[in-house]
């Protein structure tokens, strides 16, 4: 009969035969040893150990709870039925059929002439709104100054034109002559602003607009765009929101409409119980990195390894803080904006009093618009600085998880690529502008797609993942655009993209393979650990692991081995090697963790290295081969020698 027993990785295993002729298979200790600086570096390592596995729950804790506030802030789930629903109502899109029912859109207008239909049939009576749906009028004062039934207008709505100033043709063109005055469509300047009183109807804004039709000074061949605002409050959602409709008068003819919608949250703390909470937190966190942060740049400098403190990931970690800030410090302006007792009084003012034509209430109501503009574009940037914050606080978290042989992989995969993808981008930054630049001069003048440069790129690189309108480019030119594509696909995704999936994919491989060389030790020390002191993994509160750590101090150990130990802590020789077990592991442990950490070396280095060594072997060989030749002439020659003597 033979007992199986399962054999620690630290541990040694020896068979004695019992004198009944059982085969035992006994563990034998006598390997569990340690050499004292060892077992002094793992205790030493006891607060490294706690930072490197609890500093990615405090990144990721970290993480959560700013994405929290940001969405909390910015409350998406509010903004998006609220901006579209205002927008699909004042700027609807559609068929480009035009009826009784379906009058024209505002995205389907294409000239001047289309100007004064789309406002008197589609945004006049979809603003002034005076009856409900089914025609009967509307008799509660709440429910008028609505668009949509919820959005209420602020003041009134306001229109804006900006011509472009007269400037002389160019006379070195051989046609310049047959056009006597040109126009600077570059620098347009405002021409007039008027607004139309929120509690105005239907019919009566709608003269407002014929009358400036009639003029035909309003809109003629100097005005550049015109530009409709309207700021409303819907009071279901606790939305300030502002919709910009702009229509862009081309010199060539070509009118490009486009709208923009934002809304902002009128009242964040007093509608949302979470607000003051996530803030506190966030800073609790905020002041918790920098605290740490701090620590560890004074003691390198202790250590007189200041620059060493200064890594990429070090850098995320600072710019990550930085960005924090940003958004806090644009968080502040906005809701300073919003609790101004200024601008709160203006509204009251408006909404008490009917909108006139006098100047003041002009100027206040322009005052208004201008701050909700700002505070709109302030609240994109609180938007775009949380976007960035949390990009960066995403990567400290990958930081985070570079101590796992596993988890490391991604960050490991990306630095150990970092060497060769560099000039790969600079190749295919290349070889895109060129595509770009060519799709921009075939096509740019059809499609809008291609019509500026900055479109080209957006285009371009959609038609590398596929998404892509090739009809559109085939019915401009077929074989010019047949010619173009295929090269495109061949050189940036047949080739290009393939090279850069291969080196990703060859870095991968190389990480893996390093991985898989410290995953056994690491996970025999773990389980060794885990055996012994549960999920927590935390040996150092045993009294006698504590005794242990206080002699290793003292410099009572010449020798650490499981007879010293028991002789030195006076306890038995089972529990001494338990403790130097637990010791080795965690040693064993903290090791593989710090070069998990530091393994950085990019996968070129490693090849190039491997490349140096084959050559050196070449020279060797040659080198040897020469020597072993000379030997063997030397050899014949001697032997001769010896012959001719005999």
């Amino acid at each position: 009969m033979r007992v199986a027993v399962t054999v620690n990785p630290l541990q040694e295993s020896a068979t004695s035969i019992t004198p009944d002729g059982i085969a035992i298979q006994e563990l034998e200790w006598h390997d569990a040893t340690l050499k004292p600086d060892e077992a002094l570096d793992a205790y030493h390592s006891r607060a490294e150990f706690i930072v490197i596995f609890l500093s990615p729950l405090f990144n990721i804790l970290f993480f959560l709870i700013f994405a929290s506030c940001a969405l909390d802030h910015a409350p998406i789930q509010a903004m998006y039925p609220a901006e579209n629903g205002l927008a699909s109502t004042l700027a609807p899109s559609g068929t480009d059929a035009i009826t009784p029912l379906s009058p024209i859109k505002f995205s389907n207008m294409g000239t001047k002439a289309e100007i004064f239909p789309w406002l008197l049939n589609s945004f006049i009576p979809a603003t002034f709104v005076t009856t409900d749906y089914n025609g009967k009028n509307i008799t509660s004062t709440d429910m008028l100054r609505r668009v949509a039934g919820v959005h209420r207008i602020i003041g009134a709505v306001e229109f804006k034109t900006y011509s472009a100033p007269l400037r002389s043709c160019d006379p070195r063109d051989p046609l310049g002559h047959m056009y006597s005055t040109c126009h600077d469509f570059n620098n347009p300047v405002v021409n007039s602003t008027f607004y139309i009183d929120a509690a105005s109807t239907a019919a009566s804004a709608s003269a407002i607009i014929q009358a400036k039709q009639a003029s035909g000074t309003w809109i003629d061949d100097s005005t550049a765009s015109l530009q409709i605002n309207t700021a409303t409050f819907d009071g279901e959602l606790h939305l300030l929101c502002l919709i910009n409709l702009d229509a862009e008068f081309q010199p060539g003819g070509f009118l490009q409409t486009q709208d923009t919608t934002k809304c902002i949250p009128s009242d964040p703390y007093g509608t949302s119980s979470a607000a003051w909470p996530l803030d506190i937190s966030v800073a609790v966190c905020f002041i918790l990195t920098i605290f740490v942060e701090g620590h560890d740049y004074i003691h390198y400098k202790k250590l007189g390894l200041r620059m060493s403190y200064f890594t990429v990931w070090r850098g995320v970690t600072w710019v990550a803080l930085v960005a924090i800030v940003v958004f806090y410090a644009l968080w502040t302006v906005l809701v300073s904006s919003l609790y101004d007792a200024t601008f709160a009084s203006n509204l009251r003012i408006l909404e008490a009093h009917s909108f006139s034509s006098g100047i003041d209430n002009e100027s206040l109501l322009g005052d208004i618009m201008a701050r909700v503009k700002t505070m709109k574009r302030v609240m994109l940037s609180v938007r775009l600085s949380a976007m960035a914050a949390l990009v960066l606080l995403m990567f400290r978290v990958l930081s985070s998880l570079r101590f796992h042989p596993h988890l490391n992989l991604v960050t490991a995969t990306l630095t150990a690529s970092l060497h060769s993808l560099v000039p790969f981008f600079c190749i295919f930054l290349i070889c895109l502008s060129a595509f770009v630049t060519s799709g921009c001069l075939l096509f740019g003048e059809s499609l809008i797609q291609f019509s500026t440069v900055s479109r080209s790129i957006v285009t371009v690189v959609n038609m590398l993942f596929g998404q892509f309108d090739l009809p559109a480019i085939f019915s401009v030119d077929y074989y010019t655009a047949f010619v173009w594509y295929w090269c495109a696909m061949i050189v940036l995704f047949l080739v290009l993209f393939n090279m850069l999936l291969a080196i990703v994919l060859n870095a991968f491989n190389n990480v893996r393979k390093a991985s898989v060389k410290r995953t056994e030790p690491y996970v025999h020390a773990l389980q060794e650990l885990w055996l012994s002191e549960g999920f927590w993994l935390w040996p150092w509160y045993r009294p006698a692991m504590i005794q242990f750590g206080k002699h290793l101090e003292a410099g009572d150990f010449d020798e650490i081995s499981i007879q010293t130990v028991a002789k030195q802590l006076k306890i038995s020789e089972s529990k001494a090697a338990k403790v130097v077990r637990k010791t080795k592991a965690f040693h064993t442990i903290m090791s593989i963790l710090r070069d998990a950490k530091s393994d950085t070396e990019p996968d070129d280095n490693k090849q190039d290295s491997f490349d140096t060594v084959h050559d050196r072997l070449d020279s060797m060989e040659i080198l040897l081969e020469s020597k072993l030749a000379a030997m063997s002439a030397n050899m014949a020659d001697l032997i001769a020698r010896i012959d001719a003597k005999l």
